[in-house]
């Protein structure tokens, strides 16, 4: 929370930043038109995101008799547009990854593959496998660890753990 509400004091300061630079870049009138520009797509993304998506569910129950509501397509679309509203290229870039369906499925996806990371890694598992409760290397009841290689069970026998460290001992 703390990190976020960083990030929302520290923004304005940074679109600023950016804007300025854009306008030395590129100049002071095209600058102001990216400005008016996403401004009025953010609008008008924000008035059509919901009606259009109530459309095409009307549509998909005349067609098949069914019919359902991209509820998180629709609110990232509009949030997109809160997005693009606002000035500054940075917000225009994030609205513009949420308004693009291949965006938002890859951003989503990095954020994803990053909190499993996240869990993986800093927080040592999802509670099975190495280390985890019941994985290799744990120990059972008695205080005694089995760890056996994959090749080393054959599905036609029983299984049986103490058998496994006796082949190991004999090699």
């Amino acid at each position: 929370m703390r990190k976020l509400s960083g990030f929302i004091l520290f923004l304005p300061l940074l679109e600023l930043v950016l804007l300025i630079a854009m306008g030395a870049a590129m100049g002071f009138l095209v600058t102001l038109l990216w400005i008016v520009a996403t401004g009025i797509w953010g609008v008008w993304l924000m008035r059509t995101a919901g009606p259009n998506a109530m459309a095409r569910a009307q549509r998909d129950v005349a067609a098949t008799g069914r019919g359902q509501i991209d509820g998180l397509g629709v609110a990232a679309n509009f949030l997109g547009g809160l997005m693009l509203l606002l000035p500054g290229p940075l917000t225009d870039l994030l609205g513009l990854v949420l308004v693009t369906p291949f965006l938002r499925r890859l951003a989503f996806g990095a954020w994803l593959a990053g909190k499993m990371q996240q869990i993986v890694v800093e927080r040592g598992g999802f509670g099975s496998g190495p280390g985890g409760p019941g994985g290799p290397g744990s120990p059972d009841e008695d205080g005694n660890v089995y760890d056996a290689d994959p090749d080393d069970i054959r599905r036609d026998e029983p299984r049986d753990p103490r058998r496994l460290d006796r082949d190991r001992d004999r090699r």
